[in-house]
């Protein structure tokens, strides 16, 4: 449903629904937390909650890539506090491990207000990793150029898109990766306007890999990845959870 999302994700903020963020460094040493569902079908993945730093951060996320903590910085814009993610010449990504059942929690929830970027995907996306799920054996897993994400074996890549029209499209990567890419939105048009999306990933992983069995997949970490560009482009997130 498309809906502008500043008054609704104040609401949401004020009720502290998205309050249990957990946004973490890869500390060595420390032991690899996993976030897991709860009783109610929910997990909030990402908030982020006011006042949080990130210069000190628990465990349960994995960050890596060119200049990591200088992309990712947690701020107010317009009143809300959001992860503000910012593109270079270098990639990274930052994923929360989870464990959770592809099918009993299939829907991903999240806020955006993304700055118009010009051709292409944007360089900002949100990212799923998977386990399981593959009915033949020896299949090949993902693949990254960066630094080690959590186990897996597939990714899909959540985008934004250079064109409204793109809205809806799942296809190949357009930037050489190993995953599929799903075009939750996009236009220039739409820039700079806060938007509350919502997916099916058992959907979305059905159609991704068709001859793969989604009732044996399970999620294994969600987050933000920005791949490499020349042009300095932000999008701003928010009120990241995985629903049933």
């Amino acid at each position: 449903m498309l809906v502008p999302l500043q008054p609704w994700l104040r609401r949401l903020l004020a009720r502290g629904r998205f309050f249990a963020f957990a946004w973490a460094l890869m500390l060595i040493g420390c032991a690899e937390e996993t976030a897991m569902v709860e009783p109610d079908g929910k997990l909030d993945v990402l908030g982020p909650a006011p006042g949080f730093s990130t210069q000190s951060l628990p465990s349960g996320w994995v960050i890596a890539g060119g200049a990591a903590q200088a992309r990712f910085s947690v701020i107010e814009y317009e009143g809300i506090p959001v992860l503000k993610v910012t593109s270079g010449d270098q990639e990274v990504y930052a994923v929360r491990r989870v464990d959770a059942s592809l099918l009993t929690t299939p829907y991903l929830s999240w806020s955006w207000n993304v700055d118009a970027h010009g051709q292409g995907q944007h360089p900002v996306r949100l990212i799923v990793g998977f386990r399981g799920g593959q009915t033949k054996s020896g299949a090949s897993r993902s693949r990254w150029s960066g630094p080690s994400l959590p186990a897996h074996d597939r990714i899909l890549a959540l985008t934004w898109g250079d064109s409204a029209l793109n809205r809806g499209t799942l296809a190949a990567s357009d930037d050489g990766r190993a995953w599929p890419t799903y075009t939750v939105r996009g236009g220039r048009e739409n820039s700079r306007n806060w938007w509350l999306e919502t997916v099916d990933l058992a959907q979305l992983y059905a159609g991704a890999w068709p001859e793969d069995d989604p009732s044996t997949a399970r999620l294994m970490f969600i987050g933000v990845a920005v791949v490499a560009s020349p042009k300095t482009a932000v999008a701003h997130v928010a009120g990241v959870q995985l629903s049933r």
